[in-house]
């Protein structure tokens, strides 16, 4: 036989066994759900990495990567791309992620929501968050916070007339009418505007929204679109300039407008306090974020109006309760001729109970289930060395169902979070809003809106469902921010006091 003869079946024969050890570990990875591989096992496709694991949708995303945590419920390591991600699911190393400076930085995923977020807090480098997290904290103070419970009163009113229409009904889906609350919570507290998005039933605004975050899932597990030479030149790129254009615009026109109010202020010797706020009401109104942050451009140019057009975009992302409620309102008392009930700080602080169910909800179905860093620096987690330049993913919905922290995990039990068992919970297996100094800016206002709107919503009706599906049959996706599959629906009927 001669010699380029043996040659020949000597490459036959490598690619044959490559083939065949390739085609073993992909049959390994098929059954992942049942057999757990070690890091190393885990086959990479040239070019993808492992993205194949997550074709499916984003229900796959998150279902895979719920899994990879029970798998490797300390860390494991694969790679979109030529892109190592090290997955993390352990307290501990969660702990030390997001406390060092080491890993502050956000990761290249990331970069894909800049075309629209621009150097916005979830997205901005940390040089520049760093600046931007301290001029934006005070409109979200104690005082900043107080002013918003009337809006928040007002908004979770009219949800709760929107909802009538079903009254003693079939079941109807809920979340076209929380959403466009929410926006319209968003858009008067952070821009000053009453969008009557819950009025129309229908906000080209909403909607731009949700088809660009969709988008921007595609590409981030789709490691072929990350050069932008490429994503620009197909149709998700072309739907994402649509997108971004008109809420940019959008955003620009609000701007504006605010700008010229406050420039007219200034020169009429006006206070904002004695003008309407978006709802028609004198006194006192909302500290608007955009406002506090157009008066920091104008003063001294300490922001752009890019920069303050990024952090509005970015603010855009049970009977045990009712009878506390009573308890705290009264059967028949403080409400004004619209049998609307009539919110306080102190009565929020004593919804204990509520606060308790609220975050056994954010336990179960955390708002943010995976959160992204990088290491500007060598960092030393244990028996694993993340090296300098490699990405992190936070597990957090992983951490949130992991029966090692959490006795019976999928169980709804609210009373985990009584002060005396929350004190024994291992530190940083709770993380809703994430954690360390760049935790969620937000989480006092979703905290404070969360309970208007709930205590509104059970203070009127009775929710039911016909058929109350366990947790571990829900399905859930990963659109950046957690959804669930399913219309999520109930039938109403008013309470009888």
């Amino acid at each position: 036989m001669d010699p380029l003869t043996v040659a020949t079946l000597a490459v036959a024969c490598f690619v044959l066994y490559r083939i065949i050890n390739f085609t073993v570990k992909l049959f390994k990875v098929a059954l992942l759900f049942e057999y757990p591989l070690n890091a190393e096992e885990l086959p990479s496709l040239p070019f993808i990495g492992h993205a194949y694991l997550f074709i499916g949708g984003n229900e796959a995303i998150l279902n895979r990567m719920n899994q990879l945590g029970k798998n490797y419920p300390t860390w494991c390591r694969i790679s979109f791309g030529n892109n190592p991600v090290y997955v993390m699911t352990s307290p501990e190393h969660l702990k030390e992620i997001l406390l060092t400076p080491k890993t502050i930085e956000k990761n290249y995923l990331y970069e894909i929501m800049r075309p629209w977020l621009g150097d916005g807090l979830i997205t901005a480098p940390a040089s520049v968050w760093e600046v931007h997290r301290k001029l934006i904290q005070p409109s979200f103070n104690s005082l900043a916070l107080k002013s918003f419970v009337k809006t928040f009163a007002t908004l979770s009113g009219t949800l709760a007339k929107k909802m009538e229409q079903h009254l003693d009904g079939s079941e109807f889906e809920v979340r076209k009418y929380v959403s466009l609350c929410a926006l319209d919570a968003i858009c008067a507290t952070a821009m000053g505007i009453n969008l009557k998005a819950m009025e129309t039933e229908k906000c080209e605004f909403d909607e731009a929204v949700t088809k660009l975050i969709n988008n921007m899932v595609k590409r981030a597990i789709s490691p072929w679109l990350y050069p932008d030479f490429i994503f620009n030149r197909t149709q998700l790129g072309t739907d994402q300039r649509k997108h971004i254009k008109f809420i940019q615009e959008f955003g620009i026109n609000v701007i504006r407008q605010k700008k010229a109010t406050i420039v007219r202020r200034s020169d009429e010797g006006v206070s904002a306090d004695n003008e309407q706020d978006s709802f028609g009401n004198f006194a006192a109104g909302p500290q608007i974020l955009i406002e506090n942050l157009l008066r920091l451009s104008i003063d001294n140019k300490t922001l752009t109006d890019e920069d303050i057009r990024n952090h509005v975009d970015t603010m855009i992302v049970a009977e045990k309760t009712y009878q506390e409620l009573c308890d705290i309102f009264g059967e028949n008392v403080l409400h004004d001729d619209s049998e609307e009930l009539q919110f306080t700080m102190d009565h929020l602080a004593r919804m204990t109970y509520m606060e308790r169910v609220i975050k056994e909800t954010m336990r179960l179905f955390p708002g943010a289930p995976l959160v992204g860093r990088e290491a500007t620096d060598d960092l030393e987690l244990g028996q694993c060395t993340v090296r300098k330049g490699t990405s992190v993913m936070l597990n957090i919905f992983g951490v949130h169902r992991n029966e090692k922290y959490w006795p019976d995990p999928l169980k709804f039990d609210p009373d985990r979070f009584l002060p005396e068992r929350f004190a024994t919970q291992e530190p940083y297996s709770y993380l809703p809003f994430s954690g360390g100094r760049r935790n969620c800016i937000g989480s006092k206002y979703a905290m404070i809106f969360m309970k208007i709107i709930t205590a509104t919503i059970l203070w009127k009706y009775v929710l039911t469902k016909d058929k109350v599906i366990p947790v571990k049959d829900l399905r859930l996706t990963f659109d950046i921010l957690l959804r669930s599959v399913d219309p999520d629906t109930f039938r109403i009927r008013r309470r009888v006091k």
